[in-house]
């Protein structure tokens, strides 16, 4: 177990505690409270408080104090792994599971880190974060090459490169999805939240890598115009010949067990980023013949004609998206229910009731995870956007899937979206058991 702690409530008698600049400026609180609960020192950027100047050591830069320390500590683990990242708005999740799977058949022995689940080998681990802590993530690529992985495939989002969460990590490739509004509530602005997701390809973490950057979004192009001074590869819909097909798309002689122009995006990316890397034709064919991703655009029930489709959206660009690709398969009706996160971005929310009333027949607007807002509130929100009335408000989410289920007929489509593959709703500072999947199941 590691003597080095970021986190004060973890702390032990004898840990090194690093004080990590917080947005709040509570750093100095936690690092009191890493004392009183044992630690032999603190590492802050922060003079010492009176009276802690003998277990206190102030530094310039405490993120990459943090980074020095964990590299000694942990015997640099990550240069022992073949590391890829994926970053963006949407698009990691199933990008990074293509990325793994293609790797698996190649004969590689992997881990990954992603939104769902993590995984070392086939041994799975729950994930709490899209992209773990920084000192959580040394320990996981430890244990990883233990058990003798050789690859490492990972989600790197936009928080954990502004808190330098994934310093070190030398990537041979990373790729880049697309930006669209998401996380106003932490970066404050478009442009900050773009500039955190540029870290990714402009600092040394990508010194020797590949950059696969999708150009087909506004910032994406940017990205790409603005490295010009790295290893990067532009990956455009102008390169290939796309059609849908009845089960899922086609990209050149590719066939794809997924629906939509999002998929058509992180696919081919991922033909790209398996070409470059020199992967067998076999494994990159079979994965994508074969692939699904819990809880993205995942069709649990499909029969008499009526679909009904869980997926992840929760952003107004993923919404529309999935529901596009939704309105592609379906022969009558397209049905919707969801609802929008609370304590979370709420410029997002008229935007996605305008989304959902221009691309739906019948929506059902519910809770998400309300976390500690008022669940009405937030449909109250999400109504400032709508205009047609064409839409029911029933804040129990199990009661809203029921409702929109029942009234499904052959021809129709029921998109499920916000919280995908999530076991779990949020309400209040309670985490309850629940499933869209497996209410969907048990209705039908």
């Amino acid at each position: 177990m590691s003597r080095l702690k970021d986190n004060s409530k973890f702390v032990k008698t004898g840990d090194i505690f690093f004080a990590v600049p917080c947005v709040d400026g509570s750093e100095k609180e936690h690092a009191l409270e890493a004392l009183e609960r044992g630690a032999s020192s603190v590492v802050s950027a922060l003079p010492a408080p009176k009276g802690y100047d003998d277990r206190w050591a102030q530094v310039n830069d405490v993120i990459f104090t943090r980074y020095l320390f964990a590299k000694e500590e942990f015997a640099n683990p990550f240069s022992k792994l073949n590391c890829y990242a994926v970053t963006g708005s949407n698009g990691k999740t199933s990008c990074a599971f293509m990325m793994n799977e293609v790797l698996r058949a190649a004969g590689r022995k992997t881990a990954l880190l992603s939104t769902i689940y993590n995984l070392i080998d086939v041994k799975k681990e729950e994930a709490h974060l899209t992209t773990p802590g920084f000192l959580e993530l040394y320990e996981f690529a430890e244990k990883a090459v233990e058990a003798g992985c050789t690859e490492l495939v990972m989600e790197v989002s936009s928080h954990a490169l502004a808190q330098g969460r994934v310093m070190g990590i030398p990537y041979k490739s990373a790729l880049f999805t697309n930006l669209s509004l998401e996380h106003m509530d932490y970066h404050g602005t478009m442009e900050n939240y773009y500039q955190a997701k540029k870290l990714l390809f402009i600092s040394e973490l990508l010194g020797k890598g590949i950059g696969f950057i999708n150009i087909d979004n506004s910032y994406g192009n940017r990205l790409y115009g603005e490295l010009f001074f790295k290893d990067r590869i532009s990956v455009s819909k102008k390169q290939f010949q796309v059609a849908d097909t009845e089960t899922g798309i086609k990209i050149n002689d590719y066939n794809i067990s997924l629906f939509g122009e999002h998929n058509i995006e992180n696919a081919m990316l991922i033909i790209e980023w398996a070409h470059e890397m020199d992967l067998p034709e076999a494994a990159l064919t079979s994965t994508l013949e074969n692939i699904s991703v819990p809880g993205r655009f995942e069709v649990v029930y499909n029969k008499d004609g009526k679909r009904a489709i869980v997926d992840y959206a929760h952003t107004p660009d993923a919404l529309e998206r999935t529901l596009i690709a939704a309105r592609k398969i379906c022969k009558g009706n397209l049905l919707l229910v969801f609802g929008c996160g609370g304590d979370r971005d709420k410029t997002k929310r008229p935007k996605m009731g305008a989304i959902a009333e221009k691309t739906t027949d019948k929506i059902w607007l519910t809770s998400d995870n309300p976390r500690t807002e008022n669940p009405e509130q937030i449909l109250d929100d999400v109504e400032k956007g709508m205009e047609l009335n064409k839409h029911k408000r029933q804040s129990d989410r199990r009661e809203a899937i029921k409702a929109a289920a029942v009234e499904l007929q052959s021809g129709d489509v029921l998109v499920v979206a916000g919280k995908g593959h999530e076991t779990y709703q949020i309400l209040g500072k309670e985490k309850i058991h629940f499933s869209d999947k497996e209410q969907l199941m048990e209705i039908f």
